[in-house]
């Protein structure tokens, strides 16, 4: 499974954040992140059936950048956020930040 954000758009206070979620399989994954992602609005679902694998793309407002992150870093996923130039973002979310050698010493 892969999972990219990106920042669509700011509206005054408001940060808009589009996630995509590829390569699901089967519809017990599927049930399973849009539980956790049940604050995000469903904007768009797809399959392909070459690999039988889904696709869903949600969409939520936050109330700054560091709101965002704050929440990307819980996520129990691998999660990268792609900028306008089509890069990573250079810091760690989900999995990658969770399971981060630095942070497992501030927790020890």
């Amino acid at each position: 499974m892969k999972i990219t954000a990106w920042k669509t758009s700011r509206v005054g206070e408001k940060y808009f954040y589009t996630m995509q979620i590829d390569k699901i399989e089967g519809i017990r994954e599927e049930n399973r992140l849009k539980k956790l992602f049940s604050k995000w609005k469903l904007q768009a679902e797809g399959y392909n059936p070459k690999d039988k694998t889904s696709t869903l793309i949600f969409f939520r407002a936050f109330g700054s950048d560091d709101e965002w992150i704050d929440w990307a870093r819980q996520v129990p996923y691998p999660l990268v956020e792609v900028g306008k130039s089509g890069k990573e973002k250079p810091y760690k979310l989900g999995l990658n930040y969770i399971n981060s050698p630095r942070r497992r010493g501030e927790n020890d």
